[in-house]
């Protein structure tokens, strides 16, 4: 039968006839014909050639007992997932309120492009040049559509961006 094609009377007594025979035996269950089929195709393979037996059940390859630090996988609890974001840290707060303060909380390329929030951006790169974190001329305000997108564009950018703080000061 296709799609959209309508059933025929024929196909609709089938499939009552089915549905009938199927709630006698117990709604679904196999008869015990076909349990005993099934049990003997089952017997001498190993339970990893069942997958569909597991479903839902992590790692049941490594044994019962394995969750937890006796998993393989294990990688270390709760611990293990926190990011340690310096980006969180008062002192980063600060530089960003310090820098949007400076730029009084404006983007400093002005034109009708701006829009979004603004953002403190690292004018030499926050990884790089690590004793330049916190360094208030390291910084400058610009809003969403004007803060590079990749890191060709940022390196680009870095003498315009040089040029407009040291005008600020």
């Amino acid at each position: 039968m296709k799609k959209g094609e309508i059933m025929g009377l024929e196909m609709r007594q089938k499939l009552s006839e089915a549905w009938v025979r199927r709630k006698l035996r117990g709604d679904g269950q196999h008869t015990e014909e076909t349990k005993l089929k099934i049990s003997l195709k089952k017997k001498g393979k190993p339970i990893s050639s069942y997958p569909h037996m597991y479903k839902g059940k992590r790692h049941h390859w490594f044994g019962r007992n394995a969750s937890g630090d006796k998993n393989p996988s294990w990688k270390g609890g709760s611990e293990f997932w926190k990011k340690d974001n310096k980006r969180n840290d008062p002192a980063y707060q600060a530089w960003r309120m310090k820098v949007w303060m400076r730029d009084n909380f404006k983007c400093r390329i002005v034109n009708d492009d701006c829009e979004g929030r603004i953002e403190a951006h690292h004018i030499l790169g926050w990884t790089k040049f690590v004793e330049l974190r916190y360094e208030i001329n390291n910084g400058i305000t610009l809003c969403h559509a004007h803060h590079p997108r990749k890191r060709a564009e940022e390196k680009r950018l870095i003498p315009v961006f040089q040029g407009m703080v040291s005008v600020s000061r």
